[in-house]
Protein backbone atom coordinates (compact mmCIF):
# COMPACT_ATOMS: atom_id res chain seq x y z
CA UNK A 1 0.00 0.00 0.00
CA UNK A 2 1.35 3.41 -0.95
CA UNK A 3 1.44 5.87 2.00
CA UNK A 4 2.05 8.89 -0.21
CA UNK A 5 -1.12 11.02 -0.16
CA UNK A 6 -2.66 12.34 -3.37
CA UNK A 7 -3.08 16.11 -3.31
CA UNK A 8 -4.28 18.81 -5.67
CA UNK A 9 -1.09 20.85 -5.97
CA UNK A 10 1.89 21.40 -8.22
CA UNK A 11 5.04 22.96 -6.82
CA UNK A 12 6.55 23.73 -10.23
CA UNK A 13 3.90 25.81 -11.92
CA UNK A 14 0.50 27.34 -11.63
CA UNK A 15 -2.13 25.22 -9.94
CA UNK A 16 -5.41 24.58 -11.69
CA UNK A 17 -8.25 22.12 -11.37
CA UNK A 18 -7.38 18.52 -12.10
CA UNK A 19 -3.65 18.78 -11.31
CA UNK A 20 -2.69 15.97 -8.97
CA UNK A 21 0.61 14.72 -7.70
CA UNK A 22 2.34 12.88 -4.91
CA UNK A 23 3.80 14.65 -1.93
CA UNK A 24 7.07 13.08 -0.92
CA UNK A 25 9.48 13.98 1.86
CA UNK A 26 8.93 16.13 4.90
CA UNK A 27 6.54 19.03 4.98
CA UNK A 28 7.57 21.77 7.39
CA UNK A 29 5.06 24.29 8.65
CA UNK A 30 6.18 27.30 10.66
CA UNK A 31 4.23 29.81 12.66
CA UNK A 32 5.37 33.34 13.36
CA UNK A 33 5.29 33.35 17.17
CA UNK A 34 5.71 37.13 17.42
CA UNK A 35 2.58 37.69 15.33
CA UNK A 36 0.60 35.34 17.57
CA UNK A 37 1.90 37.09 20.69
CA UNK A 38 1.09 40.52 19.25
CA UNK A 39 -2.40 39.36 18.33
CA UNK A 40 -2.87 37.91 21.80
CA UNK A 41 -1.74 41.16 23.42
CA UNK A 42 -4.22 43.16 21.32
CA UNK A 43 -7.09 40.80 22.15
CA UNK A 44 -6.15 40.69 25.82
CA UNK A 45 -5.93 44.47 26.02
CA UNK A 46 -9.43 44.75 24.55
CA UNK A 47 -10.82 42.20 27.01
CA UNK A 48 -9.07 43.87 29.94
CA UNK A 49 -10.59 47.17 28.81
CA UNK A 50 -14.02 45.47 28.87
CA UNK A 51 -13.42 44.35 32.47
CA UNK A 52 -12.09 47.78 33.47
CA UNK A 53 -15.20 49.43 32.01
CA UNK A 54 -17.41 47.10 34.02
CA UNK A 55 -15.47 47.90 37.20
CA UNK A 56 -16.03 51.60 36.54
CA UNK A 57 -19.71 51.07 35.72
CA UNK A 58 -20.29 48.99 38.89
CA UNK A 59 -17.67 50.36 41.32
CA UNK A 60 -19.31 49.08 44.51
CA UNK A 61 -20.11 45.58 43.31
CA UNK A 62 -17.91 42.81 44.71
CA UNK A 63 -20.38 39.93 45.00
CA UNK A 64 -18.74 36.82 43.50
CA UNK A 65 -22.16 35.53 42.41
CA UNK A 66 -23.46 38.74 40.82
CA UNK A 67 -20.26 39.70 38.99
CA UNK A 68 -20.22 36.74 36.55
CA UNK A 69 -23.92 37.31 35.86
CA UNK A 70 -23.30 40.97 35.02
CA UNK A 71 -20.34 40.03 32.83
CA UNK A 72 -22.54 37.57 30.95
CA UNK A 73 -25.28 40.16 30.39
CA UNK A 74 -22.79 42.81 29.27
CA UNK A 75 -21.09 40.29 26.97
CA UNK A 76 -24.45 39.38 25.41
CA UNK A 77 -24.91 43.07 24.64
CA UNK A 78 -21.52 43.10 22.94
CA UNK A 79 -22.43 39.95 21.01
CA UNK A 80 -25.60 41.65 19.74
CA UNK A 81 -24.25 45.17 19.20
CA UNK A 82 -20.58 44.65 18.27
CA UNK A 83 -20.10 41.25 16.57
CA UNK A 84 -16.45 41.99 15.73
CA UNK A 85 -15.57 42.63 19.35
CA UNK A 86 -17.46 39.47 20.32
CA UNK A 87 -15.37 37.51 17.80
CA UNK A 88 -12.28 39.07 19.37
CA UNK A 89 -13.35 37.69 22.76
CA UNK A 90 -13.83 34.24 21.22
CA UNK A 91 -10.46 34.51 19.48
CA UNK A 92 -8.85 35.44 22.79
CA UNK A 93 -10.27 32.31 24.33
CA UNK A 94 -9.01 30.16 21.45
CA UNK A 95 -5.53 31.63 21.80
CA UNK A 96 -5.70 31.32 25.55
CA UNK A 97 -6.52 27.64 25.31
CA UNK A 98 -3.75 27.29 22.77
CA UNK A 99 -0.88 27.30 25.19
CA UNK A 100 0.46 27.70 28.68
CA UNK A 101 2.25 30.90 27.76
CA UNK A 102 -1.07 32.56 27.02
CA UNK A 103 -2.40 31.45 30.40
CA UNK A 104 0.63 32.92 32.12
CA UNK A 105 0.10 36.21 30.27
CA UNK A 106 -3.52 36.33 31.42
CA UNK A 107 -2.38 35.69 34.98
CA UNK A 108 0.07 38.57 34.71
CA UNK A 109 -2.66 40.94 33.60
CA UNK A 110 -5.31 39.99 36.12
CA UNK A 111 -4.91 40.35 39.86
CA UNK A 112 -5.59 37.08 41.64
CA UNK A 113 -7.66 38.72 44.38
CA UNK A 114 -9.87 40.68 41.99
CA UNK A 115 -13.46 39.40 41.88
CA UNK A 116 -13.97 41.05 38.47
CA UNK A 117 -10.95 39.28 37.04
CA UNK A 118 -12.17 35.95 38.40
CA UNK A 119 -15.63 36.58 36.95
CA UNK A 120 -14.17 37.53 33.58
CA UNK A 121 -12.03 34.40 33.46
CA UNK A 122 -15.01 32.24 34.46
CA UNK A 123 -17.02 33.84 31.68
CA UNK A 124 -14.34 33.09 29.08
CA UNK A 125 -14.16 29.50 30.29
CA UNK A 126 -17.94 29.20 29.90
CA UNK A 127 -17.88 30.73 26.43
CA UNK A 128 -15.19 28.29 25.34
CA UNK A 129 -17.57 25.40 25.94
CA UNK A 130 -19.79 26.86 23.19
CA UNK A 131 -16.90 27.40 20.75
CA UNK A 132 -16.22 24.50 18.45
Amino acid sequence: MNNTPKVQQNFHGSVSGGVAGNVEGDMIITQDQSTTEQNFEILLTDYKQFVDQLQQKYPNLADPIAVPQIIEVEAKLIEAQDPQRWQNFLSLKRLWKGGKKAGVKVGEHFAENNVWAKGAIAFLEGVSEDVK
